[in-house]
C-alpha cells in the first residue's frame, strides 16, 4: 500500500465520507450533494472544537486561542491576529513588595504617577513609582502579555505587564496596552472619585493575578481576520 493510500485513513473526513456512503450511497442528486456539504460543514466545526478543547488541555487553559481584535498592543500585536494562551505562571515582569492591603484601591493610592505628553499632544503615562521603585514605560516591552477581563468594559482583554504586586492581601499586576496612541494611560488607573472612574480606564483596581486567563506564548499574523469579517469586531 503506497503511503498516500495509508495517509488517507489519517485524514478524518475519510470516515465521514464512509459512513455518508453507506447511509446515502454516492451524492448522484443535487439534495444528497446538499446533505453531503451540510455534513462536511458539521464535522469540520466538531473538528475544530475538539482541536480547540484539546490544545486547552495541553496548555493547561479554558481559552487557548484568542483573536486580538483592536489597535491597542501595535506594533507588537496587529488587530486580527490571533494569540496563543497559557498559564499565567512565572510571570516575566518587575515584582514589588507592598506590606498593606491594596484590593480595591486606586491605582493613585498605593502609586505616584508621572504622566507626559505623547506626539499628539495628548497624556500619557510615562513612569510609576510604587514604594522606592519607578518603573519607566519605555522599559516595560520585555514583560510579558496576558490577557484578563476587564471589569469596566466586561470583555476581554490583551495587554502588556507593567508590574507586579506582592501584596499583604494577594497578589495583583497593572497592565498596559502597547499603543500610545490609544491607550495612553495603565488599564488600572481610573482616578476614582466617589466610587465613579474619571478615566476610561479598563480596569477598577489592580488586577489580581489569580483572576488573569493566561499569558501569550505565541501569535498567528491576521489568522483571526476570518472571524472578524463574520462578527465585525
Amino acid at each position: 500500500m503506497s503511503f498516500k493510500k495509508k495517509a488517507k485513513w489519517l485524514d478524518p473526513f475519510t470516515y465521514l465520507d464512509l459512513l455518508l456512503l453507506k447511509i446515502f450511497g454516492e451524492p448522484k442528486s443535487f439534495s444528497i450533494k446538499i446533505v453531503y456539504w451540510i455534513a462536511y460543514i458539521l464535522f469540520a466545526f466538531l473538528c475544530a472544537y475538539l482541536i480547540y478543547m484539546l490544545l486547552g488541555f495541553i496548555l493547561g487553559v479554558n481559552m487557548p486561542l484568542a483573536v486580538v481584535v483592536s489597535h491597542s498592543m501595535e506594533p507588537n500585536l496587529s488587530r486580527g491576529d490571533v494569540v496563543i494562551i497559557t498559564r499565567a505562571n512565572n510571570l516575566e515582569t518587575k515584582t514589588i513588595e507592598i506590606n498593606k492591603a491594596i484590593a480595591n484601591k486606586d491605582l493613585k493610592e498605593i502609586a505616584e504617577i508621572t504622566y507626559e505628553e505623547n506626539e499628539h499632544g495628548l497624556e500619557k503615562t510615562k513612569s510609576i513609582k510604587i514604594e522606592d521603585t519607578i518603573i519607566y514605560m519605555d522599559d516595560i516591552i520585555e514583560n510579558d502579555i496576558v490577557v484578563y477581563t476587564s471589569n469596566t468594559k466586561n470583555k476581554d482583554i490583551v495587554h502588556r505587564l507593567v508590574v507586579h504586586l506582592s501584596a499583604k492581601d494577594g497578589e495583583y499586576v497593572l497592565t498596559k496596552g502597547d499603543n500610545d496612541k490609544t491607550n495612553r494611560l495603565i488599564d488600572q488607573d481610573c482616578n476614582i472619585i466617589d466610587g465613579i472612574a474619571k478615566n476610561n480606564c479598563l480596569n477598577k483596581y489592580p488586577t489580581p493575578i489569580n483572576t488573569l486567563k493566561g499569558k501569550i506564548i505565541s501569535r498567528i499574523p491576521y489568522l483571526g481576520y476570518i472571524k472578524l469579517g463574520f462578527f465585525n469586531s
